[in-house]
């Protein structure tokens, strides 16, 4: 996959990536842009010798009144857009 980059849209996978359960499921599916690139980060949630690849934070729209979030997801959740 090529590495993604900061504006990029990209689509938060929907499927269960295991053991890697850490994306709340109200981001699943939904498109969001690049905020911020940092890089790999290791979870060592489940097993020290993990690599889930690069980590981004990307900002997704929350409601018709301009709010927004931003999650910290690693890069096998996220497929760009476009």
């Amino acid at each position: 996959m090529k590495p993604l980059a900061v504006n990029q849209k990209v689509r938060v996978r929907t499927e269960l990536i295991s053991p890697n359960r850490r994306v709340p499921s109200y981001v699943r599916g939904k498109i969001g842009a690049i905020i911020k690139v940092h890089g790999i980060i290791p979870d060592f949630q489940h097993d020290h010798a993990d690599d889930w690849g690069p980590m981004y934070s990307v900002l997704f729209e929350v409601s018709s009144r301009g709010e927004k979030v931003s999650v910290d997801l690693h890069e096998p959740w996220l497929e760009a857009v476009g």
